[in-house]
């Protein structure tokens, strides 16, 4: 029976016992038409039932909530819920159905059916910090669509207190809530304040208001009113669809075309946004002299100062801003950093910092300037008082307060700063940037793709399954092969690749072959793994990344798999595996490690981080693991972990990146650039990192949009080729998308390089020396003896008992490719990084 919490408008009959983490939304191009098209459905009152995506949680306890605003029952068996993968789908079961009012919210346990089979929800979908939620109806056709988000979502740093929803309810854009499952929403109101009225020395009447958060915000709809809300109704004009107010920008409501009554002599403003909801209020008694102004400008109170500044920093004595505040662990101590906002030298002297104190006071020294756009730091000794927990920093310009900050009962993380830096609103940094600008969480300056923009598609007919994944491409004494895997059924495909990125099936692998757990060798009906990922080390055996055992979708198990790619066999059977789940974050089943790579010791010695050391990465302080490490990355976190994978099979994580993407889907190692890509879906639009390892916690990385004919899909698989496919400085790079059977596989072009092909010596010891894998699963190590790559072992190596070729069937053009298609040719920044 579908578990399936219920609740009406008026009384919330569910209480959710875990707590609620959910994305903050991310701003989607091309989302306009259908949110507006929706909102009208709602807004014209429906007759009958309806239905409406109206909350998300996306972990540790996924749900989804939906709402009926219409006026009858709705039947909603057969419909349809997917995330942003196409794959992922799970349907109501006959005979659900929706009331007017009515609040549904799907859990992780809720039963639906997938494939005809009932299934927990948990199973098909996992609810990431880069993702989307979509209802479809029983014929298919969308009916509602969360649009993506990119990261989970935070209430004054408290991402348990947080979820993604619609206010009011059914309507409107999803914003930052607190959970409510099965009951009315409750959504954040948004930081923005009335910052100064005009109401009679100008030529007309405005209102400015000022975005004092660190995020933007979407002010389509909002209007502003006076005392007469009633008389007036029909005197405001809501802002148009698409107006966005930046972190720190400022917005003028301005006769006529905001509003055409008049602001009174002592008088009301009000802003509402979309849903009626008064964002910010100030009476005033009478007209200005000058103009009723916050002082300090944003968040000060308001007071009549002579100069207007429409659109533009309140007059309010000096334009000197604090900008950044260490209040503890600074170096050498506290600290203030003060900004100068103008593009001209500002004189400072007798700037007056205080403070919550009133006794504690520094008078900036005269003669004190500030370059322009420049900054200023004082330190603890200068200032004569340190900053405490609750506490603030004040400008004063004479008795005039020019700024204000407090950062709560707990000093911050890292530093209190402006985000943006010098005009955006107070928040925790990301870094301490002492003496320079500001450095802000989820900050990510991407520049364009770095090749070219054109991609070519490689399989315009079915050619792959439908849950194409991950892709790696190997150098070889008999040329560069790309691998890729697929993760519905562990199927390895092996492709040979050309200089112009064209690909062919590599003889014997034109249906590919499945990668098997060890204890499902026997077990030739067994699910097999969810493989996302695929690498190839110097010897060239390949491992495999997979996050569950589709047999129990249900539970998150992050393994590396190796087999030999020589042995004979349609089903390739483990010959050693590695289970990281217990030195990684406990994610959701779905939201495991989605990739991983393997990157030869001589281009991480002395320059990867050790975090168990805290010094680069020397080999020899992992004896037994072979010449390389294995990159695995979270698709949850975004995080990418080096580990050490030893003969013994035990794993040792040596290292955690934060490449600044809120999930990572792809990785490669990139020997022509020597850095590591790591890469994401269409959860945060196809963006890439650059890592460039330096030595130091802080690796280097810049941040790359997606190439311009690149759809934005689920391109899960990543591989750049070797310096050896390089002609004219152009060398191929590949993707691979979830969901698609046919043009699944992109080709684009990154700069080349100018290795000679060869080089790196893969596969020294010849086909099928060194035997690995007769000794048992797991003798030798990682690596050791290698299969060679110029066909199947002689020696049969970690043969086992045939198994038979099970599950989907190949696609007849996947199974004659090889024979009849050849394919048509297929600024910088550093982050923060998390310890483990």
């Amino acid at each position: 029976m579908s578990r399936l919490h219920r609740g009406l408008a008026a009384t919330a009959v569910f209480a959710l016992g875990a707590a609620a983490l959910i994305a903050t939304p991310l701003a989607a191009q091309g989302a306009d038409a259908l949110t507006l098209a929706l909102d009208e459905s709602v807004a014209a009152g429906q007759v009958g039932g309806s239905i409406r995506i109206n909350e998300v949680d996306s972990q540790p306890a996924d749900w989804v909530e939906f709402h009926n605003p219409g006026t009858g029952v709705l039947d909603i068996s057969g419909y349809e819920i997917r995330d942003n993968s196409d794959d992922h789908r799970w349907q109501f079961p006959p005979g659900t159905a929706i009331a007017p009012g009515e609040f549904l919210v799907v859990d992780e346990a809720s039963i639906g059916l997938v494939g005809g089979i009932e299934t927990a929800f948990r199973d098909p979908i996992g609810i990431g910090s880069a993702d989307r939620i979509r209802l479809f109806d029983a014929t298919g056709a969308l009916v509602d669509d969360t649009l993506p988000w990119d990261g989970h979502a935070a209430i004054d740093g408290d991402t348990a207190a947080a979820t993604l929803a619609r206010c009011p309810d059914a309507q409107g854009a999803f914003v930052l809530a607190h959970p409510t499952p099965a009951a009315a929403n409750a959504c954040v109101l948004p930081s923005v304040v009335i910052n100064e009225i005009e109401s009679n020395a100008d030529v007309t009447d405005w209102v400015e208001i000022v975005n004092t958060s660190a995020s933007a915000v979407d002010i389509t709809g909002w209007t502003v009113m006076d005392a007469d809300p009633v008389g007036h109704a029909g005197e405001t004009t809501p802002l148009p669809a698409g107006t966005i107010l930046e972190a720190g920008a400022r917005f003028v409501f301005d006769q006529p075309d905001a509003f055409v009554f008049g602001l009174g002599g002592g008088d009301t403003v009000t802003v509402r946004d979309a849903a009626g909801r008064a964002i910010d209020e100030h009476v005033y008694p009478d007209h200005a002299e000058g103009v009723w102004a916050r002082c300090a400008d944003g968040s000060g109170e308001f007071v009549d100062i002579p100069d207007s500044t429409k659109g533009e920093p309140n007059a309010c004595g000096s334009p000197v801003r604090i900008n950044e505040v260490e209040s503890d662990g600074g170096s050498p101590d506290d600290w203030i950093e003060l900004v100068n906002p103008t593009a001209a030298p500002l004189d400072v002297s007798g700037i007056v910092v205080k403070d919550d104190d009133e006794a504690h006071g520094h008078v900036i020294a005269d003669g004190t300037s500030i370059e322009a756009f420049g900054y200023l730091v004082i330190e603890r000794d200068e200032l004569g008082f340190g900053l405490g927990k609750d506490d603030r920093v004040r400008l004063f310009d004479g008795d005039l307060l020019i700024d204000d900050t407090a950062w709560g009962a707990q000093h911050a993380a890292v530093t209190w700063g402006r985000c943006p830096d010098i005009s955006g609103g107070f928040a925790v940094t990301a870094e301490s940037t002492k003496g320079s600008a500001n450095v802000c969480a989820g900050e990510v300056v991407v520049a364009a793709w770095p090749g070219s923009q054109d991609v070519r598609v490689l399989d315009p007919i079915a050619t792959f399954l439908e849950d194409s994944s991950g892709l790696d491409a190997q150098q070889s004494a008999d040329g560069v092969f790309l691998w890729g895997i697929d993760n519905g059924e562990g199927r390895l495909w092996k492709m040979r690749a050309e200089a112009d990125g064209s690909v062919t099936q590599a003889d014997g692998w034109e249906q590919g072959r499945r990668i098997r757990f060890q204890k499902d060798a026997d077990d030739p009906g067994a699910a097999g793994p969810d493989t996302e990922g695929v690498t190839v080390d110097g010897d060239g055996f390949v491992y495999a990344a997979a996050e569950r055992d589709n047999s129990v979708k249900g539970v998150n198990r992050n393994v590396v798999l190796k087999v030999d790619p020589t042995q004979p066999q349609d089903d390739l059977v483990a010959v050693q595996e590695w289970d990281l789940t217990a030195q990684l974050s406990q994610v959701g089943a779905n939201l495991g490690i989605e990739a991983v790579e393997w990157v030869p010791d001589a281009a991480l010695a002395g320059l990867l981080f050790d975090d168990r050391t805290g010094r680069a990465y020397d080999p020899a302080d992992y004896a037994g693991h072979g010449d390389g490490l294995f990159f695995v990355a979270m698709e949850d976190n975004g995080h990418v972990y080096a580990f050490a994978l030893a003969a013994d099979g035990t794993a040792t994580q040596v290292s955690e990146i934060a490449p600044g993407l809120s999930g990572v889907m792809g990785l490669d190692y990139d020997s022509a650039l020597d850095v590591l890509w790591a890469v994401c879906d269409d959860g945060c639009q196809g963006r890439s990192a650059q890592i460039a390892l330096n030595g130091t916690a802080s690796p280097d990385v810049a941040h790359f949009a997606r190439p311009t004919g690149l759809p934005d899909i689920n391109n899960e698989g990543f591989a750049t080729a070797p310096a050896s496919l390089s002609v004219d400085g152009r060398r191929p790079v590949w993707w691979f998308a979830d969901g698609f059977t046919s043009e699944a596989l992109r080709v684009g072009t990154l700069p080349g390089g100018t290795e000679e092909p060869g080089t790196g010596e893969p596969g020294t010891g010849g086909p099928g020396t060194g035997e690995p894998g007769t000794g048992g699963p797991g003798t030798g190590g990682p690596g050791t003896g290698g299969p060679g790559t110029g066909g199947p072992a002689t020696a049969q190596p970690g043969a086992g008992p045939e198994l038979a070729t099970t599950g989907a069937g190949i696609p007849l053009a996947g199974l004659v490719l090889g024979g009849i298609l050849t394919l048509a040719g297929l600024g910088a920044m550093a982050l923060r990084r998390r310890r483990a």
